[in-house]
């Protein structure tokens, strides 16, 4: 049985910016009708996927994600509310906390612990599912190998997971230390690409009768003005660093659109016909060209700015879960777009 994807999720990096993908999915799994074949994540987009592709036992993935953003929420009731946003830099007693060891302070590649995190994953990750290739809906999640230079890409239907590949994904230095994983190292996949796209197209069915669609979540917008000031500079660079980055993915299957059509139209002419055993058609058909599918992009219309990914503050994480759950409605209300045209 074919293991391809005929639906997809794809949700972007970006820490507390996370929460604007907890009001997309509030939107999303409203009702019973969404259910993606794959769900795909990098840094914060990874523990998304996860606790939605496998939540742990009696939990629904809504669920997980809400209980998941509730214990991570920093409170700073401590603190003047000008002074909230940035009460996670004493760290997040659910997600990551200070490092102690000041001994050691030489030989740091990191400044937080990352133990919290694992902890809360286990009670709201079924684990066991994790491992299991077998288990729908299918999971992947992206790393970066720090030695190869390279993009990894973990997928639920090739190995066996488990939260070391999601702690992994989101294994952004300086803050976090890198994960290894099977002798490798790696750091937060967002470093190289943080719109796990194209893996999870390489992964979709190409079904003749069946319509593809790919839902993506991103939290950085593409488009925005011209910097005027240095502040304005950093928060451009930000932005541009990690956003969606796919559009040539896109445009690269739009021309292969008419090449999928061609093989499609060749692959119905009789067994016997002579172009079924030519060389060149065997060749094309082995690299599974297809189409380019229906794609519903829910995106943030503001940039972040510098502190936004850290600010983990309860005011700050119910505005981004309202704003993910507005953009998501919008999104679903737009009409389909031929992206072939438009690029």
């Amino acid at each position: 049985m074919s293991h391809q994807a005929r639906s997809a999720l794809v949700l972007q990096g970006g820490g507390a910016l996370g929460a604007y993908e907890l009001g997309a999915a509030r939107r999303l799994y409203e009702g019973d009708g969404f259910a993606p074949d794959l769900i795909a994540g990098v840094s914060i987009g990874a523990i998304t996927a996860v606790l939605l592709a496998r939540p742990a036992q009696g939990l629904a993935p809504l669920d997980a994600l809400e209980r998941f953003w509730r214990q991570v929420t920093v409170g700073g009731w401590f603190l003047p509310s000008a002074l909230r946003p940035y009460a996670s830099v004493f760290g997040n007693p659910n997600f990551f906390l200070p490092r102690l060891d000041l001994l050691g302070l030489a030989s740091w590649t990191s400044l937080y612990d990352t133990t919290p995190l694992r902890r809360t994953l286990e009670q709201l990750v079924d684990c066991q599912a994790l491992a299991d290739c077998s288990a729908s809906p299918g999971l992947l999640v992206t790393a970066t190998d720090i030695e190869a230079g390279a993009i990894e890409v973990f997928h639920s239907r090739e190995q066996p997971l488990s939260l070391d590949h999601i702690i992994a994904s989101g294994s952004l230095p300086p803050s976090f230390a890198m994960t290894t994983i099977a002798g490798r190292s790696y750091w937060d996949g967002g470093l190289f690409d943080n719109t796990p796209l194209g893996a999870v197209l390489d992964r979709l069915d190409d079904g003749l009768e069946v319509e593809r669609t790919v839902y993506v979540v991103n939290l950085f917008p593409n488009k925005a003005p011209i910097p005027r000031s240095m502040a304005a500079v950093a928060e451009r660079i930000l932005n541009l660093q990690f956003a969606n980055k796919t559009a040539e993915d896109l445009k690269l299957l739009c021309r292969f659109n008419e090449i999928a059509a061609l093989m499609r139209a060749l692959e119905a002419l009789p067994a016997d016909h002579p172009i079924r055993s030519d060389p060149a058609f065997l060749r094309v058909k082995d690299r599974g060209y297809v189409g380019v599918p229906r794609i519903v992009a829910i995106t943030r219309p503001e940039q972040a700015g510098g502190f936004d990914g850290s600010d983990f503050s309860a005011e700050a994480i119910a505005r981004r879960a309202a704003e993910g759950y507005a953009e998501a409605a919008r999104a679903l209300d737009v009409p389909t777009v031929d992206h072939c045209v438009e690029l």
